[in-house]
Parts: C-alpha cells; sequence; structure tokens
C-alpha cells in the first residue's frame, strides 16, 4: 500500500485551491416578455443535484439494486429586490408565473391561451445557466437548466426589526433537464446540445 501523503508541501503540490462558493453566475431571461435578469442581483443559487433513481430487486434473501429513471429535482435561486430597472424583478417573475395560470379568472395568460399551454412555447419555457468562475473571473464550469419555469415565487418578508438589511426571496424553477460540463456534453444556452 502507498504511503499516504502526511505533510502540508505535499498537499499543497496536489491541490490548486480549489474552487469558491462565492464566484458563480446565474443567468437567465424571465418568460413573458419579462427580459434578461441582472446578474448582479441573483445573490445564491447551486449546481443542481443529478439523481438516478434505483430499481430494487429482491433475489434470494437478497436486494439487487439496479440504475432507474433519471430526476431533477426543483431548483430554487435567492433574489435582492430593489425598485429601479437593475434590481426589480419580482414583478416579473411574478407575471411569469401567472402566465401558466391567472389569478381571477383561473385560465393561461396570453402567452398561454390557446386549448392548452404550448409546452415549447419559447415565451414561457426558459433556459437559465449556472457559471462557476475561477479566481480570475473566467468561466470554469457550466451548467444549463433547459425548459425552465418559476413554480414558487416565495414570499417577501417585512419587519420593523430589520436593519441594515436588503430584502431578497427565492424562485424555485422546474426544469425537464440539464446539460453541460460533467453531464455527457456541453449545452447550448439556445437549448441544443453539443456532444464531446
Amino acid at each position: 500500500m502507498p504511503n499516504v501523503p502526511m505533510n502540508v508541501s505535499e498537499f499543497k503540490s496536489n491541490f490548486d485551491g480549489g474552487s469558491r462558493s462565492n464566484r458563480f453566475l446565474i443567468k437567465g431571461e424571465l418568460g413573458a416578455g419579462g427580459g434578461q435578469i441582472n446578474t448582479i442581483v441573483v445573490k445564491a443559487g447551486s449546481v443542481p443535484a443529478v439523481t438516478l433513481g434505483i430499481l430494487r430487486v429482491p433475489f434470494r434473501g437478497r436486494v439487487v439494486k439496479i440504475p432507474g429513471d433519471r430526476t431533477y429535482e426543483e431548483w430554487t435561486c435567492t433574489v435582492m429586490d430593489g425598485f429601479d430597472a437593475n434590481s426589480e424583478w419580482r414583478n416579473g417573475f411574478v407575471k411569469w408565473n401567472a402566465e401558466f395560470n391567472l389569478h381571477e379568472p383561473n385560465v393561461p395568460g396570453s402567452f398561454g391561451s390557446g386549448p392548452g399551454i404550448n409546452l415549447d412555447s419559447q415565451d414561457l419555457f426558459k433556459t437559465w445557466s449556472v457559471i462557476q468562475l475561477g479566481l480570475d473571473g473566467s468561466p470554469q464550469r457550466t451548467i444549463y437548466l433547459h425548459k425552465c419555469w418559476p413554480v414558487v415565487v416565495s414570499e417577501l418578508a417585512l419587519s420593523y426589526d430589520n436593519a441594515d438589511t436588503i430584502s431578497e426571496y427565492t424562485v424555485t424553477f422546474a426544469y425537464d433537464w440539464l446539460t453541460g460540463d460533467g453531464v455527457g456534453g456541453v449545452g447550448g444556452g439556445d437549448g441544443s446540445t453539443i456532444t464531446d
């Protein structure tokens, strides 16, 4: 068995310092004509998990585990709130969410009108990206989330007790699949997939 590295110099020579969780961009366009979000106001997010289901097949007192179907859990990002053109995005998210089912008439909005919702509508379903940056600001890893739409636009908490804080809210998206670094090809922002 080879020797396990025990000194700091050997560790440093085999490690590049790691990625930083605060070096990222989240980019996306809001549906229903909401425009491209200002990436500066997206305060937090995540690189989505990749999950395969498990088929458990019993066999003579044992369970054989077989890879099952892939699932994509909902994905959430945190947005800082504001009132000017560079930071007021909450109304756009609410409008986009409402296009799938309007609040009072209980029908789809103008972008989803007709006998049903057009599941290929580029006005309603968008591609969002999560980009991890190096220390110099260069993109190092990009994941594309295809066919995004907002499931939940969270509450915006208000309180006299909150001093020296910026209001923020979360948006939870559903999406159909992801592409990008480490997931079997590099995905284009337009929804295309370029294989290696």
